[in-house]
């Protein structure tokens, strides 16, 4: 089974589609439940984990870290979004967040952008650096949801307090530190996951 999905050139399975190809649903029951259950765990270890730490996206580390886990191990396009949808949805019953039903976005956005960015990648993201890349980017889409909510519904804004030069950094490391766990972790239970395709 590593052979059909690596071939005999190093290449992988969807490396020959083109990328307007990348972006079609292709998800099956099982990848829905597998998604439901990444999608649960972002938000319940969101509101398990409250550690008091008072650096702005310190909650990226896990977050973004299980967000492109499942991403990794569910390549496919759609994937990001149904764990945004579910984590999103737990989060607003959960009372996650001050923002009410909106904070349904913060958690939607993230999954949305992994799904837009990880075709231009091939889906490997088990490369340590395209791991940091999109958790990176996953982070700052958080951030940027977490300003424009406080905006639209004028909330106090801590990070904008403590500056938002030195929140965009503090998302940006530990999205990335997020990323390459993740990676990591992709890259040693993929071949152990071959029941998964």
């Amino acid at each position: 089974m590593q052979e059909e999905l690596i071939g005999t050139k190093g290449k992988r399975e969807n490396d020959h589609i083109p990328v307007s190809e990348r972006f079609i649903f292709k998800l099956g029951l099982a990848d829905v439940l597998r998604l439901t259950m990444f999608g649960t765990l972002i938000a319940i270890t969101k509101d398990i984990t409250r550690l008091p730490l008072h650096v702005p996206g310190h909650s990226s580390i896990y977050w973004m870290g299980i967000l492109v886990l499942g991403k990794g191990l569910i390549p496919k396009f759609g994937a990001g979004m149904i764990m945004g949808i579910i984590s999103g949805a737990l989060a607003v019953l959960l009372g996650l967040g001050k923002e009410g039903v909106f904070v349904f976005f913060k958690y939607f956005i993230p999954g949305l952008l992994l799904d837009l960015i990880a075709p231009f990648f091939n889906y490997r993201l088990e490369n340590p650096f395209v791991g940091a890349i999109c958790g990176t980017l996953t982070s700052l889409a958080k951030l940027v949801v977490n300003l424009a909510l406080a905006v639209l519904l004028k909330l106090p804004t801590g990070f904008i307090a403590l500056g938002l030069g030195f929140s965009s950094l503090t998302h940006t490391v530990f999205g990335a530190a997020g990323g390459i766990i993740a990676a990591i972790l992709i890259k040693r239970l993929k071949p152990r996951l071959t029941n998964w395709e």
